[in-house]
C-alpha cells in the first residue's frame, strides 16, 4: 500500500491498518515463514491509504492456462498433462482499484478469474508436500487476456501481457488461515452481471502441485505469485463472444479473501519522443 507518499506493508485488521516496520512485503512473508512475530506500529484508517498490488517489482509472476475442468469443457480443449506456465511482466500488473487500460490494438479483451498463490519461502525442485508448507497465502488476480493475440501463435505471451491489464489483490491472505489447497467460491462480475461462478475445487492441478512442478525449473522466491487458472464463463467461449468495453467496470471476488473493482478504460499511447539529430 502506499501512505504518506511511501509504500509500506501493513495487517488489515477490521477497517483499519496495522503498519509493519519491516522493509518490504517479501520481509514480512519470509518472518511469517519462519514463525517470527511481525514488528508492528501504528494504526490507521483503511481509507487513508491507497491499496496496492501486493507484489514487490523484483518478484516474479506465472500464470497458469486451461486448469479447471469446467473452462477446459466450455473451450472444448483437451486435459493437459502437465501445467501450462506463461509469465506477467510487471508493467502489467495493477492495484485492485486501478483502471484496466484496454488497448488500442484489439478488440478482444476477455476476464479470468483467478487464485492466485504467494510463496512464502525460497524453495527450488520441491515435492508436492514441500510445495504445501511453502505457501505463504492467497489473493485475487484477473488475468485480463487480449484473445486475439494470444491466439496469433503457440506462445500466449503478447496476449497475456496487455499493458496496465491485470489487477493483483486486494491484499494477501495468509495460507494458515486457507490451508494450502483451499475450497474458494470465485466470481467475475461486468456491471454488476455475473460472468464466471466457480469454485477453485474444480482445479486439475492443485496450487502445491502447481508450486512443485515450477519450482522443478526455477527457483521460487518469498513474494513470488502464481495465478492458477480461471473457470467457466470467460467471454471469448460464450456465443455469440462477449469482450470488455471501455467505461465497463470489472468486479473479481475470491471468498474468504476479497474484492477486485476496476473501471476499463480506452487505450492510451505513450508519446514517442523525438528521434536526436
Amino acid at each position: 500500500m502506499k501512505f504518506e507518499g511511501r509504500v509500506r506493508s501493513a495487517l488489515v485488521e477490521d477497517d483499519q491498518l496495522r503498519l509493519l516496520e519491516t522493509e518490504n512485503l517479501v520481509s514480512a512473508l519470509s518472518l511469517i515463514a519462519s514463525g517470527h512475530d511481525l514488528p508492528v506500529g501504528s494504526r490507521i484508517p483503511r481509507g487513508s491509504a491507497e491499496l496496492l498490488a501486493p507484489i514487490e517489482s523484483e518478484s516474479k509472476f506465472f500464470g497458469i492456462g486451461l486448469n479447471y475442468y469446467s473452462h477446459m469443457a466450455e473451450a472444448n480443449l483437451p486435459k493437459p498433462q502437465r501445467p501450462i506456465v506463461f509469465t506477467k511482466y510487471p508493467s502489467v500488473l495493477i492495484g485492485p482499484a486501478d483502471d484496466v487500460l484496454l488497448p488500442n490494438t484489439s478488440d478482444m479483451v476477455d476476464w479470468e478469474a483467478e487464485l492466485g498463490v504467494v510463496i512464502g519461502r525460497r524453495l527450488r525442485e520441491a515435492n508436492v508436500e514441500q510445495a504445501a508448507e511453502a505457501i505463504g497465502g492467497f489473493t485475487v488476480v484477473n488475468d485480463v487476456s487480449a484473445r486475439d493475440y494470444q491466439l496469433h501463435e503457440s506462445q500466449w505471451n503478447p496476449g497475456k501481457n496487455v499493458e496496465s491489464s491485470t489487477p493483483v489483490g486486494p491484499w494477501i491472505v495468509t495460507a494458515d488461515e486457507l490451508g494450502p489447497n483451499p475450497d474458494l467460491a470465485l466470481s467475475t462480475r461486468v456491471d454488476g452481471e455475473v460472468r464466471q461462478h466457480g469454485r477453485t475445487a474444480d482445479q486439475i492441478f492443485t496450487p502445491a502441485q502447481i508450486v512443485s512442478y515450477i519450482s522443478e525449473w526455477i527457483t521460487l522466491e518469498p513474494g513470488d505469485i502464481i495465478a492458477t487458472g480461471t473457470c467457466a464463463g470467460v467471454g471469448h467461449c460464450m456465443s455469440p463472444a462477449v469482450y470488455l468495453g471501455a467505461g465497463q467496470v470489472l468486479e473479481t471476488t475470491i471468498e474468504r479473501i476479497g474484492t477486485l473493482t476496476n473501471r476499463c478504460v480506452s487505450g492510451r499511447v505513450i508519446p514517442i519522443a523525438p528521434a536526436l539529430t
